[in-house]
């Protein structure tokens, strides 16, 4: 079902609209209409702007397939043009269309968008939307919006502690990881950052029309909540700069036990190598010719090796 239309009363109580042949004489002051249109169809986009009236600029607002961030006033309407974020961070984000008149929201999105069906099944538990403007609403369905981002960054945070796990157990693929989630948090931060713009549009005093003035308060409210937002991509970036320090601190320990070790064992082989060297030079002595000083000769090497060895010991160096 790609068109959703949902009328919410004062009174709490919700309903469903066939919007063929509905007219949007049947809102009043105490009524609510909400259309969520998901890859809508031109006869069902018909159906929405004659059941609504929407003059041209509106109709051809909802008509055009909007993907860049806007904010704009129309003559009846006010249309905002959001990304939200699929359940898949690596992928590229969703465009979302609200267009807000008199007494009645439109939402319009090419692909299923997560958020928006939960918010749906949220304010269809007996609150009295009917009685909210639709500045109001829109501030609700923006503040959920961000809280999906709020979700993102607790995710994150949660991989990049995981990578703190990887990191101190020295992963051999950590390096690629650590990459890969520098790129995940970029590119969410990249889909939140212009929206900041967008909101500071909305809060401007010349923006909304004078009946929506009543929104200025919770539109900075959420420009301050998407602050808080951006600080917390911030900090799970900072966090993955110190698993990045973690890994490379243990990738130079591991380094400097691999030379400690090739070091030791080059001082416990070298007396023996000075001493095979200096017993292989090609001069005639009488030691030469007794065969039994071969055993003493090895006898001193495993001697000295023995000595270096437990030295190293007595140091703390093994």
């Amino acid at each position: 079902m790609s068109i959703q239309a949902l009328l919410s009363t004062a009174d709490g109580h919700d309903a469903d609209v066939d919007l063929r042949g509905w007219s949007s004489r049947e809102i009043d002051g105490d009524k609510l209409l909400w259309i969520d249109l998901e890859d809508p169809s031109d006869d069902e986009l018909t159906d929405v702007v004659e059941s609504l009236r929407l003059g041209d600029r509106a109709a051809s607002a909802l008509r055009a397939r909007r993907h860049e961030r806007s904010a704009t006033v129309h003559d009846e309407a006010v249309e905002v043009v959001i990304h939200c974020l699929p359940d898949e961070l690596d992928k590229g984000a969703l465009a979302l269309e609200i267009l807000l008149g008199e007494g009645w929201i439109v939402t319009r999105h090419e692909r299923p968008i997560p958020f928006v069906s939960e918010h749906r099944e949220r304010i269809q538990d007996q609150r009295e939307i009917g009685r909210l403007q639709p500045i109001a609403w829109l501030i609700a369905f923006l503040d959920a919006w961000v809280d999906t981002f709020f979700s993102a960054a607790e995710r994150l945070e949660r991989e990049v502690d995981e990578l703190d796990d990887a990191a101190l157990q020295t992963e051999r693929e950590l390096l690629g990881r650590l990459v890969q989630m520098r790129r995940r948090i970029a590119h969410v931060r990249r889909v939140l950052s212009p929206h900041r713009e967008i909101v500071a549009e909305l809060a401007r005093p010349d923006f909304l029309p004078e009946r929506h003035r009543e929104g200025a308060e919770g539109i900075e409210a959420l420009a301050a909540r998407l602050e808080r937002a951006a600080d917390a991509f911030t900090q799970a970036r900072e966090m993955l700069i110190g698993t990045f320090d973690i890994h490379m601190t243990r990738t130079a320990q591991r380094t400097n036990d691999v030379m400690r070790v090739l070091t030791l064992v080059s001082v416990i082989l070298l007396p023996a190598v000075v001493i095979a060297g200096v017993m292989g030079m090609n001069f005639r002595a009488p030691l030469f010719e007794n065969p039994n000083l071969f055993y003493v000769v090895v006898g001193v090497m495993v001697a000295l090796a023995a000595a270096t060895l437990l030295f190293a010991r007595w140091r703390k160096w093994l």
